[in-house]
């Protein structure tokens, strides 16, 4: 199963406290599970202003039995970061980064987004010096979606969907 986020690191995690990240969400992420490995974790990053969205993101993983909400502030939770950063053994610990548009899917992936489009938006055709389509990769509260959109027309699927196609 395709992954596009990175393994957390120390230089990430440095970088997202420095940028102001104060709480991270970690959930279960099925994606980043590999052969030999006892379990796959997901860490999302919220400022110091975000607490509101960082308790939202954790409500809707509730279901999750691994869902916590790290800050920063509180020693024992930077000390647990740090650790995951060094990915300890038998685990992958990756970083929710957004990707946006200026992500660049594996050709695999680009044939599944090709069908999906033919499938499910067939007037979509681009020409040399018109409109072309859009497509972004976006994680929201810990969920992958790929966005397309095309001369003013726009939709938003679950990044799962694609792998359908």
């Amino acid at each position: 199963m395709y992954n596009p986020f990175p393994l957390l690191n120390e230089k990430i995690l440095a970088d997202k406290i420095q940028e102001g990240k104060q709480f991270f969400v970690r959930q279960i992420y099925s994606r980043g599970l590999q052969k030999g490995i006892r379990a796959s974790f997901l860490l999302r990053a919220y400022d110091s202003t975000e607490k509101a969205l960082a308790m939202e993101h954790l409500s809707r993983i509730q279901s999750d039995p691994n869902a916590f909400l790290y800050d920063v502030t509180n020693p024992a939770h930077l000390e647990k970061l740090h650790i995951a950063a060094k990915q300890p053994f038998g685990f992958k610990i990756y970083y929710a980064g957004k990707k946006g548009v200026d992500w660049d899917p594996p050709a695999v992936y680009q044939e599944h987004m090709k069908r999906y489009i033919r499938k499910m938006h067939p007037d979509w055709r681009t020409k040399k010096g018109g409109d072309k389509i859009e497509i972004g990769l976006y994680e929201e509260y810990g969920s992958l979606f790929i966005n397309l959109s095309y001369a003013g027309e726009e939709e938003k699927i679950p990044f799962g969907e694609i792998e359908k196609y």
